[in-house]
């Protein structure tokens, strides 16, 4: 590929580590991205992530954060592992497709230290190596023995050997950001007495001996490096005594080449001062710069930086500097995983930007407990390249119209053009952005230009007819007689009507503010809402000479923003000597002041004010709904227009609205039918020594909470429990198989597992299935079949019912994928007793006078059971599902599996409450495809 003549030589000149050459001097920097399995394996999304921003030309990639210790070394529920040797394999795999392309791969060990919660493991204290809480994490916090220093070191090394066995090109070890290895070399979080603490040089012997024993075992071909958090800021939070400062950083990387690594990736922070590592919007690009260059000035092995570096001439001008050696991004990455590529080709203009919104970062910490990824506010594939695959070209000539021209129209509009439909995008407004254009008015936030520079350019290059200073009307639209319309018209400033005062003239929105309409200057201003959008606001009036106080119902600022932009701005609002008044609320509004009741006495209070801005939310516009819905046309409503929120759902809405939109769509087999068919239904119509397998997996929250019925709630971990068992004496039965999916599900504070689908086969499932159904009110179906089988410390288990195998499983005894299996079942053990309980929905269909039929008494009931366990030998599990028409198991998917065991336990049902009567018309829809087939709604048809 040819590059541009303006371009950028030195960033695609051939770079070298150690003997390892490099294509060009782009690094991807490691980040979390919460797509391992949670047996520390990469999965087919971590695959596909990856292998994306390899085609999009990063150099090297260096993955997330890589566990070498499984007993307090956890840093992410989902997180590459390299703790055994089983790891070397599924890691060879990532390896394979980072490197089909040309790009090298480099495996970050990390340990968390004392930068990680209690509940990743198992509630044990964190350790670290003296007993000093972070100020951020706050965990109990105990100092590590020699005997465990010493098995780290070990298992950093092994870490090594087992990346090196993988086929990947090299190690980082991670000093960074305060986690383990930085706290060794700190003074700040190193108080030892003993041959690791203390003087400089013992601070470094953990790292030290780490890289010497790697050098040992892996030999002088093979690259290590060190990730190093070169200045710790901590007099920025007030901290006096001693921590490492750049001259200190610049020691300790001279004093690492020495001990003969061959390379510094050269960082800063720490988790207290977590704003220097990930930092906000408010921080520019190259802001290292003078970090960055003191490192270089004193090492002769080359230097990766990162720098918030977001355009390809700033990272240009470092490599021309020599500043660097190599030029690390992380969230450009995320942003843009084609960034290196199109910056290559001469389509710098194609960038997709990173404006720091720390979207990432907040999702990830949001998500995690439900194994979900994060998310990114412009990127709407990424961590989901697999979920969204590549958009399918509409061959049919569609033509859409969207209404609105922030980031979710926008979005939309650029994906429907990508997908071949012929676009018209219309605008009240005289520019492109939206909110987007008042977003960028506080000090600091011009970065947020970016995304309408990038749609702009976007809309342009794929032909989007956009009509700009255009008041949309439902008449208009049809004018053009499109297939299709996206309403993308966004949401109004929230005004409660009942509040004297609240429409005088001294009354401004956020909007009018920040457009410039109000025009306040050296005025008294009451913000009323202390949410991000209010605190920005404030930082606006600031500037220009406005004596602010904001005021909010709330005890704190923005709760629910994240804590580092909201530390960001307030350090501002700080300077610009900024009142705040909690826990208030606004009852009136007069010319000159505000009448306000203090929550906690309902004291009135007055507060003197030239002027009230009121930023207390927004409520969605749909106002053009209902008339193009009578009109008869498609109508697709996304992004604020739904719910009224941040940018990323808004550009996720408009993404998956354009990518769907025409689409000829299969009907799926589902366990919820719509109530349309149900018109068309049917004409007439204690478990002892069972032994078998017990499975559990992380499904999609979305896919239970589709089919999970009212007045169930889903759990907030999505999991799903799969049982496939023979029940060899049963009371009610002759034996037989049974093959349970189930999900967790809460009823108020009750947690119990709700059965989606059982099926049986054997001589005695006919009689379990009348039993279940009569007496418990259970979903069972005839007609499994059933292998199970043990050979050895090797279980295989398959059902099939109707000609689909519906489950394909395999264990090897041994251990859990993951040691959260044993939590979820109760830690069961041979000779233990657990118990648990069930819901189940009943209902009757009953006739009436004239001889119609009609869903009645429907009840949810929860029973509760005893466990008796013979045996319980945990294994290794790999599941696969699938769907029939009849038995829509796969909807339940895999994300990633927790883990199971073979067992051989006794069943007994002590009882059945009932629990809540329910409507029977509203839970109907989910209960028919787990008791009955689809001929039993009059599809028949068989030859």
């Amino acid at each position: 590929m040819k590059m541009d003549k303006k371009m950028y030589n030195k960033l695609f000149e051939e770079g070298r580590i150690g003997k390892v050459s490099i294509k060009n001097r782009l690094v991807m920097s490691p980040m979390g991205c919460g797509l391992a399995n949670l047996d520390g394996t990469p999965s087919e999304d971590m695959l596909a992530f990856y292998e994306a921003r390899a085609v999009g030309g990063a150099g090297i990639i260096i993955p997330e954060i890589t566990r070498i210790n499984d007993m307090h070394g956890a840093g992410l529920m989902r997180q590459l592992s390299v703790t055994k040797d089983r790891h070397i394999k599924p890691l060879a795999e990532l390896a394979q497709v980072v490197h089909k392309h040309g790009s090298k791969i480099f495996i970050q060990l990390h340990h968390p230290g004392r930068e990680t919660v209690s509940a990743l493991l198992g509630g044990q204290p964190v350790v670290a190596p003296s007993p000093i809480p972070c100020k951020l994490v706050k965990q109990e916090t105990r100092a590590l023995t020699i005997d465990e220093i010493k098995q780290l070191i070990t298992q950093f090394i092994e870490g090594a050997v087992r990346v090196q066995k993988a086929g990947c090109d090299g190690v980082e070890l991670h000093a960074a950001h305060g986690y383990l290895l930085h706290q060794f070399l700190s003074p700040y979080t190193n108080k030892r007495e003993d041959e690791y603490g203390g003087s400089f040089e013992n601070r470094l012997r953990i790292i030290v001996e780490i890289i010497h024993g790697i050098r040992k075992e892996c030999g002088t071909d093979f690259p290590i490096g060190v990730r190093l958090s070169v200045e710790e800021f901590l007099n920025k939070t007030g901290v006096t005594e001693e921590y490492i400062h750049i001259q200190d950083g610049v020691k300790i990387a001279m004093a690492l080449e020495q001990a003969g690594i061959d390379f510094v990736d050269t960082s800063c922070g720490l988790y207290e001062t977590g704003m220097t590592c990930i930092e906000p919007i408010s921080f520019p690009q190259g802001w290292r710069h003078d970090l960055l260059l003191a490192v270089k000035s004193h090492v002769k092995i080359p230097v990766i930086g990162v720098s918030v570096i977001r355009e390809p001439a700033v990272a240009e001008k470092f490599l021309e500097e020599g500043v660097v050696d190599f030029i690390a991004m992380g969230r450009s990455w995320n942003a843009d995983e084609e960034w290196g590529k199109k910056v290559l080709e001469g389509r710098e203009k194609e960038l997709r930007k990173c404006i720091s919104c720390l979207r990432c970062f907040e999702s990830l910490n949001e998500y995690n407990a439900a194994g979900l990824p994060p998310e990114c506010a412009l990127n709407p594939r990424y961590a989901r390249e697999v979920k969204y695959g590549d958009l399918v070209h509409d061959t049919k000539g569609h033509t859409a119209i969207v209404v609105g021209g922030g980031p979710a129209g926008m979005c939309a509009a650029q994906t429907l053009a990508l997908r071949g439909v012929k676009v018209t995008l219309l605008d009240r407004q005289r520019e492109l952005g939206g909110t987007v254009n008042l977003a960028k008015k506080p000090p600091l936030k011009e970065r947020m230009q970016w995304i309408a520079d990038y749609y702009n350019n976007e809309l342009k290059r794929l032909g989007v007819e956009v009509k700009l200073n255009t008041e949309a009307t439902p008449d208009m639209i049809m004018e053009y007689k499109p297939d299709a319309v996206i309403l993308a018209t966004g949401s109004t400033s929230i005004i409660p009507g009942k509040i004297p005062g609240i429409t005088g003239s001294n009354v401004f929105t956020v909007e009018a503010v920040l457009s410039g309409e109000s025009a306040l200057k050296g005025k008294k201003v009451a913000v009323i809402g202390a949410g991000l959008t209010g605190l920005e606001t404030a930082e606006y009036l600031c500037e220009g000479g406005n004596q602010v106080t904001i005021i909010d119902m709330l005890d704190k600022p923005a709760p629910n923003a994240n804590h580092t932009n909201v530390a960001d701005v307030c350090g501002r609002l700080a300077k610009d000597r900024v009142d705040y008044l909690f826990e208030h609320s606004l009852k009136e509004i007069k010319a000159d002041r505000i009448i306000l009741e203090r929550l906690k006495d309902h004291q009135e209070v007055k507060v003197s004010a030239d002027a009230i801005v009121l930023s207390l939310g927004f409520s969605p516009n749909q106002s053009l709904l209902s008339d193009l819905e009578a009109k008869g046309v498609e109508v697709k409503v996304i992004g604020s227009a739904i719910k009224d929120g941040a940018i990323a759902p808004a550009v996720r809405t408009g993404y998956e609205a354009g990518r769907e939109l025409f689409l000829e769509t299969q009907k799926t087999p589902s366990f919820r039918i719509s109530k349309d068919e149900i018109s068309n239904f049917g004409k007439t119509s204690l478990m002892d020594n069972q032994e078998g397998l017990y499975l559990s997996y992380l499904t999609y929250p979305e896919a239970i909470a589709r089919i999970l019925p009212p007045p169930l709630k889903p759990f907030s971990m999505p999991v799903v429990t799969l049982s496939i068992c023979h029940v060899n004496n049963p009371t009610f039965a002759d034996d037989y198989y049974e093959a349970i999916l189930g999900v967790y599900a809460t009823y108020g504070k009750s947690l119990g597992l709700y059965t989606m689908g059982l099926v049986l086969g054997g001589p005695g499932a006919e009689m379990a299935v009348q039993c279940g159904r009569d007496n418990g009110s259970i979903p069972k179906k005839l007609g499994g079949e059933f292998v199970i089988r043990r050979n050895g410390d090797t279980v295989t288990a398959g059902v099939t019912r109707r000609g689909t195998q519906l489950v394909e499983a395999t264990m090897k005894i041994g251990e859990y994928n993951n040691p959260l299996t044993a939590a979820l079942y109760q830690y069961p053990a041979a000779g233990k007793q657990t118990f648990g309980g069930g819901f189940y929905f009943h209902f009757d269909r009953i006739p009436d006078k004239n001889g119609e039929s009609h869903f009645q008494n429907g009840a949810l009931l929860m029973n509760q059971c005893e466990y008796n366990y013979q045996s319980w030998e945990p294994g290794i599990v790999s599941l696969h599902m699938k769907s029939s028409v009849d038995d829509p198991w796969a909807e339940l998917p895999v994300n990633t599996i927790i883990g199971g065991a073979y067992s051989k336990n006794s069943l007994l049902v002590h009882k059945l409450n009932l629990v809540e009567n329910v409507e029977a018309d509203d839970v109907i829809p989910y209960l028919l495809t787990g008791r009955y087939d689809r001929t039993a709604f009059m599809e028949t048809g068989r030859i």
